[in-house]
């Protein structure tokens, strides 16, 4: 097993993830999931990359790079 941390929950409900794990996971989304009386949290890894040259159209000054990713970060979150 790895290391673990003692969290605080503050007044309005929030967390701060140490900063060794914010380094470890090297995403600024994570996941959320409830199993019996656990916490899980993942965290959520767009490869944008992976998705480079799949427009035919140009769409002009848009950042697709920043429309794909908020677009698949939508579809993880809702992933049943």
């Amino acid at each position: 097993m790895g290391k673990e941390f003692i969290l605080t929950i503050d007044d309005r409900g929030r967390i701060t993830i140490p900063k060794e794990v914010r380094e470890l996971i090297k995403s600024k989304k994570l996941k959320l999931r409830v199993e019996d009386s656990k916490i899980v949290l993942e965290p959520i890894v767009v490869d944008v990359d992976k998705y480079y040259g799949i427009f035919r159209k140009d769409l002009g000054d848009v950042d697709v790079d920043n429309l794909l990713k908020e677009a698949l970060t939508e579809v993880l979150l809702n992933d049943k």
